[in-house]
């Protein structure tokens, strides 16, 4: 019997066995299949989104690509200009299809007298009620947008020319305080500037401007001097206070506020 059962146990026992072997490694790998299925679905999952990011970025920078050539550039500018050498006057500007819409030419205007004269400058040492101011700005250049057309930073280069005419009554002698005439001021300045700005909107924009002139104004302007007697003397007439905040600008400083509708 015991030989008998022998044989049939250790077979038993060895198919057992084997049966556990078999089951182990069909479990292993039904758990390694799980696990690599799991991991292609979460692969899966993680590249489906990426690719519709992807394709959702892409799709917002064609609209963006899209609406940026759909931009009107309106080249015609007209509008105002205020501040200095300006003071307040007009702005015509052209966006040029040059250099890919980023090159354009314009020209400021500015003819003012009397007592808008008188607040920015410090003319007029005698009684000044009938004094003649007049005063003229003309500047024409060049201006080139940096990263878009015709709208954006930009910066420039100018040739600009001022002139002012001034009739002052009342100036004294330096010889003789009690000898009055009348004062002839006609004075030019040219001078080659440099500029930074940006022109921010659309139809109806902002553009704030500074700049650097390097022929700046003197502190004084020469002013030939008539008597009664029909002498003559020549004096000096001070252009800006010292004192005032306006004496910055004697050092070529250059700064504009604007405002203006593109057509």
């Amino acid at each position: 019997m015991g030989i008998f059962l022998c044989p049939s146990t250790i077979y038993f026992y060895s198919c057992k066995t084997e049966s556990s072997i078999t089951f182990l490694i069909s479990y292993n790998l039904l758990t390694f299949k799980t696990r690599i299925m799991k991991t292609i679905l979460k692969i899966s999952w993680a590249l489906f989104f990426l690719c519709l990011s992807a394709t959702g970025f892409s799709q917002e920078q064609f609209n963006s690509d899209n609406k940026e050539e759909n931009i009107k550039i309106r080249p015609i500018r007209i509008g105002v200009k205020m501040g200095f050498p300006n003071l307040i006057g007009g702005n015509l500007e052209y966006v040029t299809p040059l250099l890919n819409d980023k090159l354009a030419v314009f020209l400021d205007y500015s003819k003012l007298n009397s007592d808008l004269i008188k607040e920015a400058l410090a003319l007029g040492s005698g009684s000044g009620e009938d004094d003649q101011l007049d005063f003229s700005y003309l500047e024409g250049g060049l201006q080139y947008y940096f990263f878009k057309p015709g709208r954006g930073l930009y910066a420039g280069v100018s040739y600009g020319s001022i002139k002012l005419e001034a009739t002052l009554n009342d100036i004294s002698s330096n010889e003789d305080p009690n000898r009055t005439g009348t004062g002839k001021i006609d004075f030019n300045n040219n001078s080659f500037n440099i500029k930074l700005g940006a022109k921010l909107g659309g139809l109806f924009y902002f553009r704030p401007e500074i700049g650097y002139s390097f022929t700046a104004l003197p502190n004084s302007v020469p002013m030939k001097v008539v008597f009664e007697d029909g002498s003559r003397e020549q004096q000096t007439e001070q252009l800006i206070d010292d004192e005032s905040p306006q004496n910055l600008l004697l050092k070529g400083y250059m700064i504009n506020l604007g405002i203006g509708f593109a057509f």
